[in-house]
């Protein structure tokens, strides 16, 4: 029999001391919240018959750690990502600055930042409309996009500038003043013209033209809407 014991007890200790240690850790962080929400609960009457062989007291004290448990779980989540925000946050915020401080890498980094931002802002008119220009040469035809409206090369010769991005990436390309009269607008949105560069031409898109009058009316609507 003494040997059984022991054997027992090797066994329920751990498990005993498991129990205990876990639920002083509940007690713990439940206890400051308990009285507030059980009283919460005795006002709007939960839980007051109890269930089986426990109480209604029982059930309630229960329930209020169990609920106190998970708002603590949610909160410390919700504190967690708003640290691991802030943090990287500041680290981007920090690298930005080291990038502006490094000579000639600060150039091309700004160089880039104002691009991308003058692309991606909403006010910019930038990648509005698709054209198809001469390209390499006078018999050739490419899509571009218009990047600047009006460009004055000189008095009498005003121009457009026009994107001409390289396939398959578009990322590179050639900036190209043209005379208007050498473009074709397109009613065509400037996510399928992409399309159809990064496919190579294997993504066939229908080629509408449309009158230089009702395309700058298009982009001016496009900018005050705020597109």
């Amino acid at each position: 029999m003494r040997k059984y014991f022991i054997t027992g007890f090797a066994i329920l200790l751990p498990l005993a001391l498991t129990v205990a240690i876990v639920m002083f850790v509940v007690n713990l962080l439940t206890g400051p919240f308990l009285g507030l929400v059980k009283g919460v609960m005795e006002y709007y009457n939960i839980l007051q018959k109890g269930f089986l062989f426990i109480s209604g007291e029982q059930l309630q004290l229960l329930l209020s750690k169990i609920l106190i448990l998970l708002f603590l779980g949610f909160f410390t989540i919700l504190i967690g990502i708003l640290t691991r925000w802030f943090v990287i946050n500041y680290l981007i915020k920090l690298g930005d600055k080291i990038l502006h401080r490094i000579p000639f890498i600060n150039t091309l980094y700004i160089t880039f930042q104002d691009v991308f931002q003058t692309i991606f802002r909403s006010e910019s008119s930038s990648f509005k409309q698709v054209v198809i220009l001469p390209f390499p040469n006078r018999d050739s035809k490419t899509l571009g996009l218009v990047t600047c409206e009006e460009i004055a090369v000189s008095e009498n010769d005003k121009r457009v500038a026009v994107f001409v991005p390289t396939t398959p990436n578009p990322t590179s390309g050639y900036l190209l003043m043209v005379k208007e009269d050498d473009l074709i607008y397109l009613d065509l949105s400037v996510e399928d013209a992409l399309k159809y560069v990064i496919s190579c031409g294997v993504i066939l898109m229908p080629f509408k033209a449309i009158s230089p009058k009702e395309a700058h009316q298009r982009i001016h609507e496009q900018v005050e809407a705020g597109e």
